[in-house]
């Protein structure tokens, strides 16, 4: 039971003061939830989420490592009038014109996209590199397939 509700019992207040004390007490929740200290502590807690669920930015040996790896990565003459759709980090499908041979090394796991050094560069590389940036940066690489036919 409520502390209005004893009240109501006990004859201290009536119904029409109980619902008055509710309304107001509700208006003060609510504008503590858009103004006051439960405002800040939801957007710390929001704020706490987002970094946590960030992934780690590489370092600068990871930058080197990766400036390595894509120095011979890319792979040439794979382009033709096969389009591969897929989707990028952001959110946006982009495609690639790949030969059918490209097409089929890259369905059997064989090749793999990843991001270029440039952030709207997709290029295609070899499966062994390709799970070399991986273990340097997860989010570099957009399709590569998990089981080698």
């Amino acid at each position: 039971m409520s502390m209005l509700d004893e009240l109501k019992k006990a004859g201290l207040t009536n119904d029409k003061k109980a619902r008055q004390v509710e309304r107001a007490k509700k208006q003060q929740q609510h504008h503590e939830l858009k103004t006051g200290e439960n405002r800040k502590q939801i957007d710390n807690r929001e704020k706490e989420l987002a970094v946590a669920s960030d992934t780690r930015l590489p370092s600068m040996k990871d930058a080197e490592q990766l400036a390595r790896l894509y120095k011979d990565a890319s792979l040439v003459h794979l382009s033709g009038r096969k389009k591969f759709y897929f989707t990028t980090p952001d959110g946006y499908i982009d495609c690639l014109c790949l030969s059918d041979v490209a097409s089929i090394l890259l369905e059997r796991g064989k090749l793999a996209i990843v991001v270029g050094l440039a952030p709207d560069e997709y290029i295609l590389v070899k499966r062994a590199t390709a799970l070399s940036i991986e273990a340097i940066d997860k989010t570099r690489v957009l399709v590569l397939r998990r089981q080698e036919n």
